[in-house]
């Protein structure tokens, strides 16, 4: 706690990264230029083979920790930057996001008002691959946090617009490097059983949907595992949340072969998840699974 002091709290930033060099710039210079004394940050490269060394390099002076070498995928490549982290307060932020102005500032004065909470959270905004605001994340602009919206419904935490405190985090272990697609929302539903997250309402961060993402891609192997993260958290084979994944995934399969599924089966389909998301109701959560109210 001394280094709190007049500076606030020690954040720690880890980035991992593997052949985002047309990315990484942006995102290097999101966490540097923060207007925010009390910074550590460390690059965890996967063995790129673009110019991501060479990017990273450039900044090595003003980097905690940096390496290049093969991992074993994202989540043991974040594991490897936290094992290494000294701060108050931990996060990773993926090459391609990136945070926006006065991030730090408000994230340091959550944590001074209330040091005991698991991590801490606020809004952000989505942005093309190109860097373009498609929209704000919580649809609404309030930052709320309900544990059984996050357990039954969808998962509403933006992960770079979240702060773990370090000692939380060694208290129920780092991300489960055994799964690909949902670690945050693991790592979000197992901390907050130490302690009520605090939400922040601000716009912390910018997370870039594109084509290529994994979100995008995993398809379902990514519902699946998210299928078994709820399961793992609540006992329940299905919830309402795992049936409007596997729902928005199976109506991408029908939308790109037509020649399998007719437009009556899509609408359908479109119907069935309609009348799937109002049952997030039953847990304070709007359709989009966005929390109705907050946690007392």
């Amino acid at each position: 706690m001394a280094r709190l002091s007049q500076m606030g709290p020690l954040i720690s930033v880890v980035t991992p990264c593997r052949n985002m060099a047309r990315f990484l710039p942006q995102c290097i210079a999101s966490v540097l230029n923060q207007d925010y004394p009390n910074v550590e940050y460390l690059i965890i490269d996967g063995g790129s083979t673009d110019s991501s060394v060479s990017i990273i390099t450039s900044h090595a002076h003003r980097l905690a920790y940096w390496v290049s070498e093969p991992d074993s995928g994202q989540s043991h490549a974040i594991n490897k930057g936290l094992e290494r982290a000294t701060g108050d307060l931990v996060c990773w932020l993926n090459a391609d996001d990136y945070f926006l102005p006065g991030a730090f500032r408000a994230v340091g004065d959550a944590y001074t008002k209330n040091a005991d909470a698991p991590f801490y959270f606020g809004d952000g905004v989505r942005v093309d691959e190109m860097g373009a605001t498609k929209a704000g994340f919580f649809p609404d602009g309030v930052v709320r946090f309900s544990e059984q919206a996050l357990l039954k419904g969808l998962n509403y935490i933006l992960q770079p617009s979240a702060f773990i405190s370090r000692r939380r985090l060694e208290a129920i272990g780092s991300l489960d490097e055994t799964l690909h697609y949902g670690m945050d929302s693991d790592l979000w539903m197992r901390l907050a059983t130490c302690g009520r997250p605090v939400p922040i309402q601000a716009k912390l961060s910018a997370s870039r949907e594109y084509a290529s993402t994994k979100t995008s891609t995993g398809s379902f192997d990514r519902i699946e595992e998210l299928r078994r993260i709820s399961h793992r958290h609540t006992g329940l084979s299905m919830t309402p949340g795992a049936l409007c994944y596997l729902f928005d995934e199976l109506l991408k399969h029908a939308n790109d072969h037509p020649e399998l599924f007719s437009t009556d089966f899509t609408k359908r389909l479109v119907d069935l998840w309609a009348t799937t998301s109002r049952e997030f109701e039953r847990f304070g959560a709007r359709p989009d699974g966005f929390p109705l109210r907050d946690d007392q």
